[in-house]
């Protein structure tokens, strides 16, 4: 592909997503070839369209050299004229999970800063051989054809969307426009390391296997289209979310769903109700399908959540005690977020007033589910509750509000978007 194709596929893709009407658009920049090409893309297009845009990167501070390979890479970007962000992951690093512990603080950074920066889209850097071996990964794992689709072109997020412009160009041709724009980048020494999948990947695959493989995941596209159709039928036509963050489906309705379907809407359910940034893995939703199918089906968890039979011949869904985060001290706040519920209150708290779970489920007859009293948020003082805000209680006459509002999302459209060609 020439140097003129890229930019031509980069903005046939930037006319799918309507890049022109979006405002200010943020794009994530590691300082590889791959997302410095796209932060020059997307430089040549706001240019062109008099719009504006921020570059921000991230340092995980997982290697020696980050540090200095994040503040290069600001450098050579703002030669170019490009605003930019650095963002770092603080904090302790887990001893295990550290791939997928470095990917979650990523997002959560890039979405934060989206916000401050008023972004309502983030642009990231994956091509196609990253489609490719995304496919091989979840193919040698034994994902369904969920899983099998890649990464969609297009995500939706609480601050707006993730757009991946580039999901059909070959990071050869992206390195190739960097060189065309005299623009050096990093490289990080880990994306051959084999002590990564896509490292050990990455050593052996031909030409020839990932294009097989990025061909496959257009097939495997189709069928999720299909799969989030039928599962956005369901979640907006049979499934009750209730404001106190817990949600309820019919069991008939659910058998007639293809498994599929069945195992995609139990992921979606399960990811929202916790408000995770992923599903349980394949093999522990088919567990769960089989139990749930089953005439003797009580309760299990998974995923942060209780499952279990309910009234009316209904499945319930809320969280699980003992994954909720600790209790937390209010002081100093009357606006606050803890676990999925946003909080107003209308007085100064006291230095002794923590959010926590309420767990004292002995709160009488409730027009919902006893059984979830147990995870709603409630404040707590020296002497005891406080206020249970979803039960009506409160001990004086301070006044809270509390809203459910969780980061993930369900599906109510179809999700899935094919690479722009």
């Amino acid at each position: 592909m020439s140097v003129e194709q890229t930019q031509a596929v980069f903005y046939r893709a930037a006319a799918a997503f309507g890049l022109s009407e979006a405002g200010k658009i943020a794009v994530a920049v590691s300082g590889g070839a791959d997302s410095t090409a796209l932060c020059l893309l997307t430089r040549q297009f706001v240019a062109e369209n008099s719009g504006e845009m921020i570059a921000l990167i991230v340092d995980h501070g997982l290697r020696p050299c980050s540090a200095e390979q994040a503040r290069l890479t600001v450098e050579r970007l703002t030669r170019r004229g490009i605003p930019c962000r650095l963002l770092t992951w603080e904090g302790q690093k887990p001893a295990h999970g550290i791939e997928q512990a470095a990917r979650e603080a990523r997002y959560r950074l890039l979405a934060e800063v989206c916000k401050e920066e008023n972004c309502s889209v983030l642009l990231l850097g994956h091509h196609r051989q990253d489609q490719a071996e995304t496919f091989l990964i979840r193919k040698a794992r034994g994902s369904g054809a969920v899983g099998l689709a890649g990464m969609s072109a297009v995500r939706k997020t609480d601050f707006g969307r993730i757009l991946r412009p580039l999901l059909s160009i070959s990071p050869a041709d992206l390195r190739e426009y960097n060189r065309f724009c005299n623009m050096d980048w990093v490289e990080d020494e880990t994306n051959l390391s084999d002590d990564f999948d896509r490292g050990r990947l990455r050593r052996v695959l031909t030409p020839e296997q990932i294009e097989t493989a990025f061909r496959q995941t257009l097939i495997y596209g189709k069928e999720r289209q299909k799969i989030e159709k039928e599962a956005a039928a369901f979640v907006t036509g049979k499934t009750e979310v209730s404001d106190r963050g817990y949600l309820l489906f019919p069991k008939d309705a659910f058998y007639s769903l293809s498994e599929e379907t069945a195992l995609f809407c139990l992921g979606d359910f399960l990811r929202f109700i916790a408000d995770r940034p992923y599903a349980p893995r394949l093999d522990s939703l088919k567990s769960l399908l089989k139990k749930i199918r089953t005439l003797s089906f009580g309760g299990v968890t998974l995923g942060g959540c209780r499952i279990a039979a309910c009234s009316k011949n209904r499945i319930l869904i809320w969280r699980e005690l003992s994954d909720l985060p600790a209790s937390e001290p209010v002081a100093g706040r009357t606006v606050f977020c803890w676990d999925r519920f946003a909080f107003r209150l209308d007085f100064d708290p006291s230095d002794s007033l923590v959010v926590a779970p309420l767990k004292d489920a002995n709160a009488g007859k409730r027009s919902f589910p006893k059984r979830t009293f147990c995870v709603l948020p409630a404040l707590f003082d020296n002497e005891g509750l406080f206020i249970a805000p979803h039960l009506g209680y409160k001990r004086t006459k301070a006044g809270c509000q509390v809203a459910f509002t969780p980061h993930a999302s369900l599906c109510k459209t179809v999700q899935w978007t094919s690479p722009v060609m």
